[in-house]
């Protein structure tokens, strides 16, 4: 475990970052962190590389910057049903501290274009894990917006287990172009969270600079 150890009882709120190896869970925390702030050093940075075998191997907090009137952290999670990760289980009962009704919101990652076989039920599957409804704080987050071709509506309404898994979600989601550095599409994501105006009471259009462009 990394990061932050304070947590029962502090006042912070989780964006707890699930989903599978590759789907760049990681690299999306980054672009939490760096919404208004590109110029974070690299140690308060999630590590982020291109492989098939799991980078992350344990939760890892960072805290945001901007933390909009309440503390926040973000918190990237290994999979949790990837065969080569040890001990899944402590790092599932790891992340069930962070991931608590009413003070986290889940963002479950999935890469535009790459929706595998193993992906279909997942969201039942974590609810398994850490055990309770977490599609009712869930957004689901898609990856390599750059890649997508037409709306992302058009993309959703093309496979019946996607439309499913948006569906059990309240129709909650959000696409990000992971390579750009427009803070507008983070300051889109956290719109969405449920109740988002009262747990970050300073969040508005000026809280972040004006939007860069990619």
């Amino acid at each position: 475990f990394s990061g932050n150890q304070r947590v029962h009882g502090d006042n912070c709120f989780n964006i707890i970052l699930l989903g599978l190896t590759g789907t760049g869970k990681s690299a999306s925390g980054n672009t939490i962190l760096t919404a208004g702030n590109s110029n974070l050093a690299s140690g308060k940075l999630f590590k982020t590389q291109p492989s098939s075998v799991p980078i992350t191997t344990q939760c890892e907090i960072k805290m945001m910057e901007k933390p909009f009137g309440m503390p926040a952290r973000v918190v990237d999670t290994p999979d949790f049903f990837h065969d080569q990760l040890k001990n899944s289980q402590a790092h599932v009962e790891e992340c069930k501290r962070y991931c608590q009704p009413g003070r986290c919101v889940v963002l479950l990652v999935l890469q535009l274009g790459r929706f595998t076989d193993e992906e279909h039920g997942i969201l039942e599957k974590l609810e398994n894990e850490l055990g309770w409804r977490i599609r009712e704080s869930t957004i689901i987050l898609f990856t390599h917006g750059e890649d997508l071709k037409g709306s992302l509506d058009q993309y959703i309404y093309t496979n019946n287990h996607l439309r499913n898994i948006i569906t059990m979600c309240s129709f909650r989601h959000h696409v990000f172009r992971n390579s750009c550095k427009d803070t507008k599409q983070v300051k889109g994501l956290l719109t969405k969270i449920p109740e988002y105006k009262n747990i970050f009471p300073k969040f508005n259009s000026r809280t972040f600079p004006e939007c860069l462009t990619c």
